[in-house]
């Protein structure tokens, strides 16, 4: 199955401090990245209209189709457009650089109701590009070719695509102009040769066209030559091109709406249910489609179904049936919880109240949230950080100010944060705080502990800040002196004004939380990790042991005294 990879945010270490600056991917740069004329268009190339905008196993199930061939279905009575994709460049045959390209555009296809039927990846022959331009131009409605576009002599694409249609290549002037506006504010000295392998495109070509969004800003266009399209090979140029131009590729896909789609949740293997699987895709045939995941590495949920059709009636339908049968096993589950999330934590809070048990626990919640209110009645985020070092109460808290920052400042506003590096801290941590700062945008900056150490170079790196929000409870070593959610830190310490809204959490109300909004946390937990310190002072709980080796997860502790059982 094609599995989305998480953004990570790049760090940059400087003087003790690691910043991370914003969303990378590493396999993005290719050819571009390590020629001096490549780095130099690419860099212009983001001062056009398009380049400012940057800042297990799987099993399908049906009684005798395909999910495009059920989707295939005339839509509204009219055919569905049908596509195909070519990924260009030896370097994704040799495994030197992966292709994200085609994950994207198949995705984006798919939501407005395109049927992609092929993916080929070519290396970078003329023939080669040429002979599958060819087919697959004849067999779909429409091309999209990504890579091979460029200034070396390794990039063919547009030679391939003159070579398909038996045309010749020519100097585009439309073309050149732009390019050459963009050279001349580079040190590149000889700008017409440079420019000369950008602009030579098939003479039968168009340009397409972004809008710019001011009048000053200079336009990059896309080349199209009958039903092909060529998009950059970079993949944060390809998939910006492709959201700015997609309208005007795809106006109206023939009146199609998107696919009928849902994904169930099952806490259990798919094994134990394999007969319902066949008996509902026999009972619906060719109209509907049952894609089956195991997931290994989920907290949540062991199998993952992806119901889909092109008719959102007879889908729905199916998709109902396969909840009714596995409604003891089903897992509500959320794959972002970070987005929505004030909607998410009020529907949250309702379940808790609609439970017998739950009322108390949604009273703790709206003390709580009073506790963000106060702070931000009087503090502007500019004067607010979190202190961040990837545990269970701080992811806790961590939610619980996503919440608040989006409603007080708007969806995915950036949070201010820090995590004080103190003795030798498990790798898991690390890579789970740069992973949740991608997720959560926060601007996370590092600091070399001990905590009094790392708070003195918080004050100097950050002047502003005087709300430090942590994650303490009143059972951690520290928490226990605090006598109130909100102090000013002590005499003889950097000053600081300490919000700890969690201080008066229990454990199992800290993993009611998190598991019941989906929330992501540290994979140490469910290795039977109950309280993380240092590596050297922290091991797995043995109230949790099942077996020599193996332990159940955090969230199974049944005796909230026992919670740092594990720390020496």
């Amino acid at each position: 199955m094609l599995r989305s990879k998480l953004g990570y945010l790049a760090s940059q270490r400087t003087l003790g401090t690691r910043h991370m600056l914003g969303a990378t991917n590493l396999d993005c740069e290719r050819r571009t990245h390590c020629h001096p004329l490549g780095i130099a268009v690419a860099n212009l190339w983001m001062r056009t209209s398009l380049g400012r905008l940057i800042a297990g196993s799987s099993r399908m199930t049906s009684s005798s189709s395909s999910a495009a061939e059920s989707a295939a279905k005339p839509c509204n009575g009219t055919r569905r457009t049908e596509a195909g994709l070519i990924v260009i460049g030896d370097e994704i045959l040799k495994g030197s650089t992966r292709d994200t390209n085609s994950h994207f555009i198949c995705k984006r296809l798919h939501d407005r109701g395109i049927i992609v039927r092929k993916i080929s990846v070519v290396g970078d022959e003329v023939d080669e590009i040429s002979a599958e331009v060819r087919a697959l131009s004849e067999k779909f409605d429409i091309v999209l070719t990504t890579g091979g576009i460029g200034p070396t002599h390794d990039d063919r694409t547009f030679q391939g695509l003159a070579h398909a249609f038996g045309d010749e290549l020519m100097l585009s002037d439309e073309l050149r102009e732009v390019v050459e506006k963009l050279l001349k504010r580079s040190r590149i000295k000889d700008v017409e040769r440079a420019a000369r392998k950008f602009c030579e495109i098939p003479k039968s070509a168009t340009l397409l066209w972004a809008k710019p969004k001011d009048p000053e800003t200079i336009s990059f266009p896309l080349v199209k030559i009958k039903n092909v399209v060529s998009f950059p090979g970079v993949p944060r140029f390809c998939e910006l091109a492709f959201t700015l131009l997609e309208e005007q590729l795809f106006p109206n896909n023939g009146s199609c709406d998107a696919f009928f789609s849902e994904t169930i949740h099952v806490r259990t293997n798919e094994i134990h249910f394999s007969e319902l699987l066949t008996d509902v895709a026999d009972k619906y045939g060719a109209d509907v489609a049952i894609g089956c995941y195991p997931v290994l590495d989920s907290p949540y949920f062991k199998t993952k179904l992806v119901v889909e059709s092109g008719q959102h009636e007879i889908g729905k339908a199916a998709s109902e049936e396969l909840k009714a049968h596995l409604q003891k096993d089903l897992i509500v589950f959320d794959e972002k919880p970070w987005l929505n999330s004030p909607e998410k934590y009020l529907a949250f809070r309702k379940r808790l109240l609609d439970s017998p048990d739950g009322t108390a626990f949604a009273k703790k919640l709206d003390e709580t949230m009073s506790v963000f209110d106060d702070i931000f009645s009087t503090n502007d985020r500019e004067k607010v950080a979190i202190s961040f070092n990837g545990g269970k109460d701080c992811t806790v808290l961590l939610q619980l100010l996503r919440i608040k920052f989006d409603e007080k400042y708007g969806p995915g506003s950036k949070i201010n944060g820090f995590h004080i590096l103190c003795g030798d801290e498990f790798s898991e941590v690390g890579e789970f705080i740069t992973k949740v700062a991608a997720l959560y945008n926060i601007e996370m900056r590092e600091y070399v502990g001990p905590l009094k150490s790392g708070l003195e170079t918080l004050k100097s790196d950050q002047p502003l800040v005087d709300v430090v929000f942590m994650g303490s409870r009143s059972t951690d070593p520290r928490g226990r002196f605090m006598k109130s959610k909100c102090e000013r830190t002590d005499h003889g310490w950097p000053d600081f004004l300490r919000v700890c809204p969690v201080l008066d959490w229990s454990y199992t109300e800290i993993w009611t939380f998190l598991r019941g909004l989906c929330v992501p946390y540290c994979e140490l937990y469910d290795k039977g990790y109950t309280s993380i310190g240092g590596k050297s002072s922290t091991k797995p709980n043995p109230a949790l042991v099942i077996s020599p080796g193996f332990f159940k997860p955090a969230y199974q502790l049944k005796d909230d005294h026992l919670e740092r059982n594990g720390r020496c």
